[in-house]
């Protein structure tokens, strides 16, 4: 039985995106994407050391969870500040999206990117650019169709931290292209390093799953189609 198209383009893409963060010397170390059969019914788009990630449910400190983490590399890439990035995906046999988990931690000793860019482009001993100035915590989009519950837990949601019941509704799944362009805007992008421009764009979009009563709601909207910088 041949992977679902999707499972395929999706796997292309995420690839894509690795290749072009090595790079651009934003990725540290990364596990490439491998496609697994499941079962007669699903595939999942995964990276090795993902069965590790059960470790994120377990009631541990941050900094002993991101150290295990970082000793199983457990994690699709590593970015240049210890920035973790897991990315999953779950298909039916059509090729419909079943389950995304799209998380990252940040590195809980190292200071972010944008805190001191030019030390980490010039490749500086970690020494002088440690002493973060924020706490850093879990940042997760996840979508399930079988466990949505309108309002309560929508199919596509954005979880910060560990706080039970954090669950922010999403317009629709990401595209890899769109969880890895959310996370280098928001966090790495600074007016001298350009890491979003000319990212490869993604070849599998996915539909909107918001409710109306969701979208009533404060949410966030993920654009539909081609990327653009």
């Amino acid at each position: 039985m041949t992977a679902p198209q999707a499972a395929q383009r999706t796997k292309k893409d995420l690839s894509d995106l690795l290749s072009s963060l090595i790079e651009r010397h934003v990725a540290d170390d990364q596990n490439f994407p491998v496609l697994r059969r499941l079962s007669d019914e699903t595939w999942e788009v995964s990276f090795g050391g993902a069965e590790h990630v059960f470790i994120a449910m377990r009631d541990i400190d941050y900094q002993d969870l991101y150290r295990e983490l970082c000793e199983k590399r457990s994690y699709s890439v590593k970015l240049i500040d210890g920035g973790l990035l897991q990315l999953q995906y779950k298909f039916d046999k059509n090729g419909t999206l079943l389950k995304h988990r799209l998380a990252f931690y940040p590195s809980p000793s190292l200071r972010s990117f944008q805190d001191d860019p030019d030390a980490y482009m010039r490749e500086e001993p970690f020494i002088d650019i440690v002493r973060r100035r924020i706490v850093p915590f879990l940042l997760r989009f996840d979508y399930d169709d079988e466990a949505a519950r309108d309002v309560v837990h929508p199919t596509c949601h954005l979880t910060l931290g560990d706080v039970e019941g954090c669950r922010i509704p999403v317009s629709a799944p990401l595209s890899p292209r769109w969880f890895i362009d959310f996370i280098l805007r928001n966090f790495y992008q600074t007016e001298k390093h350009d890491f979003v421009r000319d990212l490869p764009a993604h070849s599998v979009t996915f539909p909107e799953s918001i409710t109306k009563s969701e979208r009533a709601l404060i949410h966030m909207v993920v654009p539909y189609g081609a990327c653009t910088s």
